[in-house]
């Protein structure tokens, strides 16, 4: 087996920039949904429901950002 080829750092850092960024985004949203079905939106979702998405993209917005970078941190 050949090895994978090796991506520069810049590149590699870039493309962990934008993940995190996009884990970000994609919590708010998460999060505006929950909040609008919470509050009787026309999408017909219960509260608890909403409340369920509301959470979700709470943690995805708060602690999936912060696993990723301690994991994609550069060791000392």
């Amino acid at each position: 087996m050949t090895p994978a080829p090796k991506i520069p750092d810049d590149r590699r850092a870039r493309d962990r920039f934008a993940i995190i960024t996009g884990m970000r985004l994609g919590g708010a949203a998460l999060m505006l949904l929950g909040l609008w079905m919470m509050l009787g939106g026309s999408l017909g979702g219960q509260y608890g429901f909403g409340g369920l998405l509301f959470a979700m993209g709470l943690a995805e917005t708060i602690v999936v950002p912060r696993l990723l970078a301690r994991r994609w941190r550069t060791p000392r």
